[in-house]
């Protein structure tokens, strides 16, 4: 019975010949990715983070504590929201605590980035919140903390 890539000599030296520049490219650029990935480190980065999420709301930033809040909606109903209704990620969802940053601190920022837009794309109960923003400390190999500020896209409509 053939199988599924039943290809004649030439064809089949020109497929692994193809597959074998893929993996060295996918190796090659591991650095341009956030998370690394095809990438190989003896190593594993050894940074934790810890997150804490605002909303803003008439152009000020109200604190999330925990990832909750509570806005009005369109019809002026009281309604509760919460970040981790939409973000169940264990490192992504543990606000207001530090936590590791499983495959290290760049590939957590990037899928926050995400998430923030993901979330705030998710509310449109919300009648009050324009944008998420994310104030992200992080402790790079036990280094000192540095602070990073990520916001989501303004909401198409608070």
């Amino acid at each position: 019975m053939p199988g599924a890539l039943d290809l004649p000599p030439r064809a089949r030296l020109l497929f692994a010949a193809s597959w074998v520049v893929l993996q060295a490219a996918l190796v090659l650029t591991a650095r341009t990715r956030p998370d690394g990935i095809f990438g190989f480190r003896m190593f594993p980065e050894a940074s934790t983070l810890e997150i804490h999420l605002s909303r803003e709301v008439g152009g000020r930033w109200v604190p999330a504590p925990g990832g909750e809040w509570s806005a009005r909606d369109a019809a002026g109903q009281l309604r509760h929201f919460s970040f981790r209704d939409r973000v169940r990620d264990p490192v992504l969802s543990s606000l207001d605590v530090r936590v590791f940053a499983a495959y290290g601190a760049d590939a957590q920022l990037a899928r926050l980035g995400r998430a923030l837009d993901d979330v705030a794309d998710h509310v449109p109960e919300d009648g009050e919140t324009t944008r998420l923003r994310a104030e992200v400390t992080v402790w790079r190999n036990g280094r000192d903390p540095a602070t990073t500020v990520l916001a989501s896209r303004p909401r198409r409509s608070p």
